[in-house]
């Protein structure tokens, strides 16, 4: 397991009277994609109370169910430090995991968000540069990303727009909700709910 950890309890009020919104946990499937937008997008948005940390995938693939006992086990912990985090996230893909439906019970049980996107994550991120509301493959994601807007395997571009995060909230709300059926909505991510509560989260004045 990785992690990438920002943020700390020190970043709850500045000396310059700022005080950091909630306190977030963003615990992803992807070990490489997610964290890195995640750490960035924080940081474009001023999210400075934001840990984002990434599960490495278990047994043969990646189980969206370890994600979130991760998100419990991680919460729990921070509990008692006596600076409990004030919101816990899961990002995970859709894609064909068979333990989809155990996570989303685990989540509703444990008060955890989800935000999860289909067919991947990477949908999420073709919509920061164009709307795209027909189906699409995972594999069909990375090769627009590839083709179109300057992308090599999992690597992020440097100058990816973290800015047009609202466009992609935008084009993302066109879509139907992920609901776990045996053929969930194509294309769709609630990766825009996080996002919003990030921005939500900023540094602001009192």
């Amino acid at each position: 397991m990785r992690g990438n950890t920002r943020g700390a309890r020190e970043l709850r009020k500045s000396r310059d009277g700022r005080v950091a919104g909630k306190k977030i946990l963003i615990v992803t499937e992807g070990i490489r994609t997610e964290p890195f937008y995640f750490d960035k997008l924080a940081k474009y948005l001023n999210s400075r109370a934001v840990r984002v940390i990434s599960v490495k995938p278990v047994g043969l693939g990646k189980d969206p169910l370890s994600v979130v006992m991760e998100a419990v086990a991680r919460r729990s912990r921070e509990r008692l430090t006596g600076d409990p985090f004030d919101a816990t996230w899961c990002v995970v893909d859709v894609d064909d995991h068979h333990s989809l439906e155990d996570a989303c019970t685990l989540a509703r049980k444990e008060g955890i968000s989800l935000a999860i996107s289909s067919p991947c994550f990477e949908i999420w991120l073709i919509w920061h540069f164009a709307n795209h509301s027909s189906w699409v493959s995972s594999a069909g994601t990375f090769a627009i990303l590839k083709a179109r807007h300057g992308f090599s395997g999992k690597a992020i571009p440097e100058d990816f727009p973290y800015s047009n995060y609202v466009d992609a909230i935008i084009r993302s709300s066109r879509c139907e909700d992920v609901t776990v059926q045996h053929r969930p909505p194509n294309p769709h991510s609630s990766v825009a709910q996080l996002a919003e509560e990030l921005r939500d989260s900023s540094m602001r004045r009192k």
